[in-house]
């Protein structure tokens, strides 16, 4: 099953998958998954822990390589991968562990334009004025500009999250991996970053943008696509209100639902006996 909508009827997909599947130690982790992603188009991808959300999106970017299937990237089969990785901004929980917490925001962001973890300048780099006018624009443009002299290690879950948003978007990436980014945090914490989140997503241009997370009230409005995963196979796949129903749903999670609320463009479910 398969929805593209292309900015432009010329564009090439920027993700194109065709009956892509993945094993590894005999064990089948992803079947026959079909799946494009267009420039600029924001997507959820939904399932339940251990389902390969994860191992998908590896496979969509050259972190990992089918075992059957196709991939093509930008209308190409073969692409210099290591390029098109540093195109992609990838913000998981492993990424914020991996920041000096004492670093300053502003650093950690400017990091991001040397594809580092840990701003270190090597023999032959160094730091322009324009850098670092393009790391305090960002952290302003994203309505952190108040973190910049903040170490890393003392910011909220929420606001290194942004701070990492920040750090992705300064090297002008292709595509947006938000992997699981509100793991951790309490629900007002949540909700404050998803409405920031949102506010991002509504202005008017930016690269593809991917959600990868197995509580589908995260789904924001904005998140136009959704890809349903269970057992490493595609569930459901198309636009987000079409998807997020029970018949989808119930199989999904195993569990029987009471109904699924509408509320400010977010699904959010009620489950039976809850």
């Amino acid at each position: 099953m398969t929805v593209s909508t292309p900015r432009s009827p010329h564009a090439a997909p920027l993700f194109d998958l065709d009956r892509v599947g993945f094993a590894r130690s005999g064990r089948d982790i992803l079947s026959d998954v079909d799946w494009r992603v267009a420039a600029g188009e924001r997507w959820a991808v939904l399932g339940p822990n251990g389902c390969g959300k994860s191992t998908l999106l590896k496979l969509a970017i050259g972190m990992l390589w089918p075992t059957s299937g196709t991939i093509r990237r930008e209308g190409r089969a073969q692409v210099d991968l290591p390029a098109f990785r540093r195109r992609i901004g990838w913000i998981t929980d492993t990424v914020a562990g991996d920041v000096p917490p004492d670093e300053p925001a502003r650093d950690t962001v400017l990091s991001g334009l040397f594809g580092q973890l840990g701003l270190q300048l090597f023999e032959g780099m160094s730091l322009s004025a324009a850098d670092r006018t393009a790391a305090a624009d960002m952290l302003d443009r994203l309505g952190c500009g108040a973190l910049a002299d903040r170490p890393f290690g003392v910011l909220s879950q929420g606001e290194r999250r942004k701070v990492l948003v920040a750090r992705a978007l300064v090297a002008d990436p292709v595509c947006l991996v938000l992997d699981e980014p509100c793991a951790g945090m309490d629900p007002g914490a949540r909700e404050r970053f998803l409405a920031w989140l949102g506010d991002r997503l509504r202005e008017a241009a930016g690269p593809a943008t991917i959600l990868v997370t197995h509580h589908m009230e995260e789904i924001l409005p904005e998140f136009g696509g959704t890809l349903l995963l269970r057992d490493g196979r595609v569930r459901g796949c198309g636009p987000t209100g079409d998807v997020l129903t029970r018949e989808t749903l119930e199989p999904l999670y195993g569990a029987r639902l009471d109904r699924v609320e509408r509320t400010a463009g977010r699904s959010w479910p009620i489950w039976a006996g809850a």
